[in-house]
């Protein structure tokens, strides 16, 4: 039995992922909402059952790895907002409008805020990367290599949060609803290209590559795509910006790719912990 979850543990992960996240969805408990700890309780529970404690320690060491050169902590935080800010600029070629960015020019105090939010363990992203990155990415880089794996499983990452674009009043619905859906899942998977080369250069750090980068994603865009001020009426959103947006993060992933070769600096050859800092 073991061998044959062994064998599986990529679709049993993703299959816990949706039984699980989505259960306030198909109860008609939730309003089309999703459980955060979806990811996290589907990879603890594969990795109790494929690899026993064993499997449940190298999440935990993925997931506390810090100690890495400090660029690496200023690309995290700077990639993300330059993308954002480079698919406002093509926005504004285009002939769109860009943002007053008010939290930059008048409210700066509440990006602070607004990262702590971000960074709250208990919030969406050190939940859900305590499974995609801590759990995920590394068996599907050991089955597929690193960009087919990050390809399925970044198209996964997006395609999960499919019941928050039913939700009235989620940040998904504002973006444009199911009319950006695709558009979402570009962006996701852009997104995990960038985390798969963080992850393979940080001695696969989940904690960097997959926490710190996610809410970093979950921050930039509403200080760069939009005008939202907290505690002021939500203003609507561009929906044609969140489509260039995603456009450019694709196009910046794909460079990434070229330019590693498809490698994302992974190497079939890598320990469990490697030497950070590789290209």
């Amino acid at each position: 039995m073991k061998s044959f979850l062994k064998k599986y543990q990529i679709i049993i992960f993703f299959a816990l992922t949706v039984i699980i996240g989505w259960f306030p969805w198909y109860t008609s408990t939730g309003r089309g909402s999703v459980l955060i700890y979806g990811p996290a309780l589907a990879g603890l529970i594969t990795a109790a059952l494929t690899e026993g404690k064993e499997g449940l320690l190298a999440i935990w060491q993925r997931m506390t790895r810090w100690r890495v050169n400090i660029r690496w902590y200023l690309i995290v935080l700077l990639f993300p907002a330059a993308t954002l800010l480079a698919g406002v600029g093509v926005h504004v070629m285009l002939g769109g409008i860009a943002p007053q960015f008010p939290l930059l020019r008048q409210n700066q105090y509440l990006i602070l805020l607004l990262l702590l939010f971000a960074l709250n363990p208990l919030d969406s992203a050190f939940m859900q990367e305590l499974g995609w990155r801590g759990y995920a990415l590394e068996k599907t880089q050991e089955k597929w290599g690193p960009l087919v794996g990050t390809l399925i499983l970044g198209t996964i990452f997006g395609a999960w949060l499919l019941p928050e674009f039913f939700r009235e009043g989620s940040a998904q619905v504002s973006m444009g609803g199911l009319s950006y859906y695709p558009w979402f899942i570009l962006m996701e998977i852009g997104q995990s290209l960038f985390m798969t080369w963080i992850y393979n250069n940080t001695g696969k750090s989940s904690l960097i590559a997959g926490y710190l980068v996610h809410a970093m994603f979950n921050t930039w865009p509403v200080v760069f795509l939009t005008n939202v001020v907290p505690g002021e009426p939500f203003p609507a959103f561009d929906v044609v910006l969140f489509r260039v947006a995603p456009v450019v993060m694709a196009l910046a992933a794909t460079t990434l790719v070229l330019v590693t070769r498809g490698r994302l600096g992974y190497s079939a050859r890598d320990e469990e912990v490697c030497s950070p800092g590789q290209v």
